[in-house]
């Protein structure tokens, strides 16, 4: 019976206190709680009633005396909840009905306190009170024109809600769901909610909450003024409220602004930065979708810009890059006429500190003004930085040299333009062989030099500090006859021969060495830089002529030579003689004999001469007697 208050005896005869009641006889039990019917035997809707027998009464109200005939000045008594038991049901043996039997009872309380039998389908009077009720009211889907609500379900008995909305402008809404979209918003804009049941025509307790609408994100973000550590934002202020703007940069430093326009700076020269401006209201919690722009700040200046190993048509410039970052550089050169001459973009190179670049393509002889200017994203230029400086002279022509085995002669023809003087260099093996000479003249001359040596000559043109291109030349002296060639050892089929370098002849000087055999048409060809050589698979006994020269790559110096034999393996052969003659004792003769003997040695030397070892030698007979 929770859904009554306590009802005061019907007998009263003042109701001033009481909340009026309506006609028994009306229809409208909206307001009561649904009474079961007690033959039931699920009671769980009714606490527990207490027995009507019990002595203690501390939990009901105080019930004034009956006698008393005006309640005005006595405080309302405070609802008291009705318990309702299931009583067990008593048999009735009597015959005769007994007249205060109700069949359908139910257990009333009246307002003196005692509890009282009714029939369950009896109209009672009765009155309607609020229901002490807080809840809760969720906002979601918030956007900058609308928001979805939903709330906590009130008591039974509610017949409704009313939404009450109020901001920048004022909205009311019936609902009997647990949920509402608002729309139409103004972006940015505070509004408070009211959520308020509504029970028996009567108002609970609202269910409250308050919001902002996300902002409108700004317009037209624009950079201006972009420096080497700034960066000038400009936009439109959105449709609708804001309170203020935040800046963020990368995702990790902010600022905040009141007005439609910033200055970023701290920023490193030549980085990459996405700025992103967001809408803010009072909250400060609350923020609108951002709008982003990206940019490079300006590249910084090169620093130490420098030029070295000027020629003439080319200068070696070098720089340090600058503090932050940079992707490339341009190089342009121009001379006293503004005429480009050079016109380049160099990658930066990560893997050195200074960088560096040959300009070529120069004038000789020329006042060049240089420049270097750093690079980001291709298109973004820093600050040029110039230095100026000078193209050497051009390099002589037709240098051409004349040698004989110990001096040299060198000629060329100048360049055009100025030129002091003329630097030589003569080198031997890539040492410089000291010259004092600056001449003048495109000529100069040198002696007491090397036999069968390689000489370089470089020559340039020299004016003020700047030399031009050197131009250079090698050239051979004529070689010099080695001297003094013999045989230091020989056996059955080697021979070693030896022999003396020539005067001033240089370390590693080549000699050709020739050996040959006519009778056997052997002949042998090598080249040494040592002053002895060893012939091996010789024929024993056979004489070889040998020959030595001294050679360089262009010429080759008049032989020496010598011979000798090889050790002889002697074999004796038999010679064997018939004479016959018409005349009488003529082969007994000893002129006969001798004659015969200096015509086969005659022989024998046309046929193997001084180049092979033989002896013809007679045999004396031996006596047999």
């Amino acid at each position: 019976m929770s859904s009554f208050t306590s009802v005061p005896d019907l007998n009263t005869t003042n109701m001033t206190s009481f909340t009026s009641v309506p006609d028994l006889n009306t229809t409208n039990m909206s307001s009561f709680t649904s009474v079961p019917d007690l033959n039931m035997t699920n009671m769980t809707s009714f606490t527990s009633v207490p027995d009507l027998n019990t002595t203690n009464m501390s939990s009901f109200t105080s019930v004034p005396d009956q006698d008393e005939e005006d309640f005005t000045t006595m405080a309302p008594p405070l609802p008291v909840e009705g318990d309702c038991v299931c009583s067990p049901m008593l048999l009735h043996t009597d015959l005769e009905p007994d007249e205060d039997y109700i069949e359908d009872s139910c257990v009333a309380m009246l307002s003196f306190g005692p509890w009282v039998e009714k029939s369950c389908s009896d109209l009672l009077p009765f009155f309607c009170y609020e229901d002490r009720f807080f809840g809760h009211v969720n906002v979601t889907n918030v956007t900058c024109g609308g928001a979805s609500l939903s709330w906590l379900l009130a008591p039974d008995g509610i017949s409704h809600y009313r939404v009450e909305v109020t901001g920048d402008k004022q909205m009311t809404e019936i609902q009997t769901n647990l949920t509402t979209d608002l729309f139409n918003l103004t972006a940015g804009t505070l509004y408070s909610v009211q959520v308020i049941p509504v029970k028996c025509e009567r108002d609970l307790n609202p269910q409250e909450v308050s919001f902002y609408t996300i902002p409108n994100k700004v317009r037209n973000l624009t950079l201006t003024n972009v420096t080497e550590r700034s960066v000038f934002l400009m936009w439109n202020k959105p449709a609708g409220n804001s309170d203020f703007y935040l800046i963020v940069v990368d995702d990790e430093k902010n600022n905040r602004s009141n007005t439609e326009g910033t200055e970023f700076d701290g920023l490193m020269p030549g980085s990459l930065y996405t700025f992103t401006v967001l809408t803010g209201v009072r909250d400060n919690i609350t923020l609108s979708e951002g709008s982003s722009i990206s940019t490079y700040t300006k590249p910084g200046k090169v620093s130490d810009l420098c030029v070295t190993e000027n020629t003439n048509i080319s200068l070696l410039l070098s720089w340090m890059p600058p503090e932050g970052h940079s992707t490339s550089f341009c190089v342009q050169a121009v001379d006293d006429s503004n005429y480009q001459w050079f016109d380049q973009e160099m990658n930066y190179n990560s893997t050195q500190t200074r960088q560096q670049l040959k300009v070529t393509g120069l004038p000789m002889g020329s006042r060049i003004t240089l420049s270097v200017t750093a690079l980001v994203n291709g298109t973004l230029k820093g600050d040029k930085v110039t230095i100026v400086n000078y193209t050497a002279p051009g390099p002589i022509s037709n240098l051409i040299l004349q040698t004989t085995h110990n001096s040299l002669c060198a000629t060329w023809t100048p360049s055009s333009g100025n030129c002091s003087y003329f630097a030589v260099i003569l080198q031997l093996d890539g040492e410089n062989v000291t010259i004092t000479k600056k001449p003048t003249e495109p000529v100069v001359e040198v002696s007491s030099l090397k036999t069968a040596a390689k000489y370089t000559v470089l020559v340039s043109c020299v004016s003020g500090h700047l030399h031009s291109p050197q131009v250079q030349r090698s050239k051979f002296t004529l070689p010099s006859p080695p001297t003094d060639a013999k045989v230091v050892s020989a056996n059955k089929s080697h021979i070693t021969f030896q022999w003396k370098a020539p005067e001033s002849a240089v370390r590693g000087t080549r000699y050709a060495v020739h050996l040959n055999s006519s009778f056997w048409g052997h002949n042998q060809s090598e080249l040494s830089n040592k002053t002895t050589y060893t012939f091996g698979n010789l024929k024993s006994g056979t004489n070889y002529m040998f020959e030595v020269r001294t050679v360089t790559d262009e010429a080759r110096s008049p032989q020496i030579t010598t011979s000798h034999f090889t050790e002889s393996e002697e074999i004796e052969i038999g010679l064997s003689m018939m004479c016959s003659s018409t005349s009488p004792l003529l082969c007994a003769n000893a002129t006969s004999e001798e004659s015969i003997i200096l015509q086969l040695e005659a022989h024998f030397n046309q046929l193997l001469g001084h180049d092979i070892s033989w002896n013809l030698k007679k045999q004396e007979q031996e006596d047999t007697a």
